[in-house]
């Protein structure tokens, strides 16, 4: 396990240096739309070929499932996002990241987040904990009296539903922080930037790693769903703000 822990970390490094080399230069990118507000690039694609590469390098036996290429149901595998947050690299925002993962038993036990414009990559191991640029990280304590969370935004979400869910968390005294990238706000939670994050409708790929860094980071997680598209969710918190999630689901 130590052993695919550090490959996925240089894995993530060396797709870091090609994704941020792409964005800098991402006006000359090749662009495709998907569906509505959901476009892939070619650095997507360059950067899901090189992770898949490399990884087949030490461990050609174990599957891989990614956004762009595609892959199986995931039992025990690895399964990533090469650029979550698409549209915030192209519009050269730098909340966008690269999330790898691997499940065992069908449960994410190894995470590791980067963010290339940012500079700092999150990673976590089952039972191990959370290490930011490489070194132990402890999630702080956040300020009394600031209670933020994160709420994804999937085009698959019905506006109603989550519409209403914002309205109970503004009812229950917290103020809202969007993204339009489940591995940014993931991470943040368990940066502690944030208190908890939800996304429904979304897939494996954009939360497994995530999830681990925040169950280590101290946090409860709740993942929910199957392994096909748009079909997943994830809640991310405290018990009281996990409370909240639970009353508001309007699916």
């Amino acid at each position: 396990m130590n052993d695919r822990l550090s490959i996925a970390l240089r894995c993530v490094e060396e797709a870091s240096a090609l994704a941020l080399k792409h964005f800098n230069n991402r006006h000359t990118l090749d662009i495709a739309t998907k569906s509505p507000q959901d476009l892939v690039s070619e650095a997507d694609l360059e950067v899901e070929h090189m992770i898949r590469a490399r990884l087949n390098e030490f461990f050609p036996d174990e599957p891989v499932l990614g956004e762009e290429l595609g892959g199986e149901v995931i039992i025990d595998g690895w399964t990533l996002d090469p650029i979550d947050g698409t549209g915030n690299f192209l519009r050269g925002s730098p909340l966008w990241g690269i999330s790898l993962a691997y499940l065992a038993a069908g449960q994410p036990v190894i995470g590791v987040i980067a963010y290339p414009a940012l500079d700092y990559t999150l990673s976590a191991k089952s039972g191990k904990g959370v290490w930011l640029n490489g070194d132990p990280f402890a999630r702080p304590e956040p300020p009394q009296n600031l209670r933020i969370v994160g709420i994804g935004s999937s085009n698959n979400w019905p506006a109603e539903s989550l519409g209403q869910l914002e309205l109970n968390l503004r009812h229950n005294g917290w103020g809202l922080a969007g993204y339009r990238c489940a591995t940014i706000g993931l991470g943040f939670a368990a940066l502690g930037q944030i208190d908890g994050y939800l996304e429904r409708f979304t897939n494996l790929w954009d939360i497994a790693a995530g999830a681990v860094i925040c169950r280590e980071a101290g946090l409860l997680c709740r993942i929910e769903g199957k392994q096909i598209p748009a079909a997943m969710s994830v809640a991310v918190g405290s018990e009281e703000l996990m409370a909240v999630f639970a009353g508001s689901r309007g699916d």
